[in-house]
């Protein structure tokens, strides 16, 4: 495994972008791994912050290595959304190769100051740091009252000032994306995005994407976004294969590994779906 700084490199070169695909445990590892290996591909395996209600980071890190430490594919582990300390420290012991902080809902010098702490303890690791300016709401798709996604667009000139000052590695921004389910045709800010990507020295990322249309990624991409967050699409999927499969097979002794199989193999078709498009 490679930290992020050094994927992102190759992804600069070839204008191109890696996906970074959320996992929750074993059958969801295996989908992006064996995606990855069947199209010769790098790809992203991000594990969340709020996931460690589910499983613990320490075990997931252990199951990614078993699967990719000698793999001549490069992967990257990273730790996605992290707005405590103590979680990136965990992180950082397990083995994860990369961590996003993120301070995006903390005033801008706040979030400096927060990201370069995290920064200089990460990177004596050789453990890259992805930070967050803009407002996007929470990751399961709910959002503020009081704050609007439009409202909460990256400045470019924070961005710069942000990215310099906090030593980042790569920058996640705002620009009409969201997490979860869109309620309609998201549309990006093509014009915000170049003019970030002109001012801003880093790699960018774009979270939401699922549910972007293909065009407007690809279009993303050759303004300057190499890493692209894929989660709600992939997890959904695999949510309408369950339920038809339950539909389809009503026998008493239906055994749970074939369901699991089941959601395993859609994931990993929507994966390499989306590894083909960005790379």
């Amino acid at each position: 495994m490679i930290n992020l700084k050094k994927m992102l490199e190759q992804a600069i070169k070839n204008n191109s972008a890696i996906g970074s695909f959320n996992v929750y445990n074993l059958e969801s590892i295996q989908a992006v791994v064996e995606a990855a290996q069947a199209l010769g591909k790098p790809a992203i395996i991000a594990f969340g912050e709020s996931y460690t209600k589910h499983a613990p980071l320490e075990v997931i890190a252990a199951i990614v290595k078993k699967y990719c430490t000698d793999s001549e594919i490069p992967y990257v582990l990273h730790l996605d959304h992290s707005k405590n300390f103590e979680t990136i420290i965990r992180a950082i012991r397990a083995g994860f190769t990369s961590v996003m902080y993120d301070g995006s809902s903390l005033p801008l010098d706040k979030n400096i100051e927060k990201t370069r702490y995290v920064v200089q303890i990460a990177h004596m690791a050789d453990v890259s740091v992805e930070g967050e300016l803009g407002y996007m709401n929470n990751e399961d798709g709910t959002a503020s009252l009081s704050l609007s996604l439009a409202k909460g667009h990256t400045k470019p000139e924070d961005a710069r000032k942000y990215a310099e000052a906090s030593g980042i590695d790569a920058l996640a921004i705002a620009i009409g994306n969201a997490h979860g389910i869109y309620k309609g045709v998201p549309e990006l800010d093509f014009e915000r995005l170049a003019e970030i990507s002109s001012v801003v020295d880093v790699p960018l990322v774009l979270h939401g994407s699922s549910g972007i249309p293909i065009p407007s990624l690809q279009k993303a991409i050759t303004l300057g976004i190499r890493k692209v967050n894929i989660n709600t699409e992939i997890s959904t999927q695999a949510i309408k294969t369950a339920r038809q499969f339950l539909h389809e097979n009503t026998q008493e002794n239906l055994r749970f590994e074939t369901l699991l199989k089941s959601s395993e193999n859609t994931m990993n078709r929507a994966i390499k779906e989306y590894l083909s498009i960005l790379n």
